[in-house]
């Protein structure tokens, strides 16, 4: 555990692509003491995704959960889609992945399918409300996307990025696979 946020604390000095107001920082660790690692409870959710299923943050408790806010028009967001995509298929089951769209905000989840369809997306893709996007931007301290946050199994924040580039791809999966061996 300590060699993964050494590396996240390693590349959080290289500079990182986003679309927003601010650049930036590196993949995360959210601490809340110096000595210990908890992270910050989730803020729960319940949307209707793109397919018209609900989604409910809370009914996800037990499995890691990977949270991505993203942009349709931000090409570093649909960068880390095809990422996002393989680590849904390669933990199929054991990690859930939702997808935020935070620039349809106020629309209608069906708006968004051919969005979806182009990017080849399986997991559920959601249009989040303001409240929602705003209490997660918080943590982040910045509105810049994408915004990703991995959740352990217990509903807590343990990890997150804003931003992306492909140098972030193993420090994530490894972050994953640390909170999937989690009792």
């Amino acid at each position: 555990m300590k060699k993964i946020f050494a590396v996240f604390l390693a590349f959080s000095l290289v500079s990182l692509v986003g679309c927003g107001k601010e650049k930036a920082q590196g993949p995360q660790k959210v601490e809340t003491s110096a000595n210990e690692t908890v992270g910050l409870r989730a803020s729960d959710f319940s949307f209707k995704s793109v397919d018209g299923k609900d989604i409910k943050l809370s009914d996800l408790k037990g499995k890691v959960v990977v949270l991505q806010f993203f942009g349709t028009f931000c090409e570093p967001c649909k960068a880390e889609i095809p990422f996002l995509e393989k680590l849904y298929r390669k933990y199929n089951g054991k990690i859930e992945i939702i997808g935020l769209c935070v620039d349809y905000i106020g629309k209608s989840p069906a708006e968004l399918k051919d969005f979806v369809k182009s990017m080849n997306i399986s997991y559920p893709v959601v249009i989040p409300d303001e409240n929602t996007w705003y209490q997660y931007a918080y943590i982040t301290e910045t509105d810049a996307i994408p915004q990703t946050f991995i959740i352990d199994k217990e509903g807590y924040i343990r990890y997150f990025n804003v931003g992306y580039t492909p140098q972030y791809d193993p420090l994530f999966e490894k972050a994953v696979e640390e909170l999937l061996s989690e009792k």
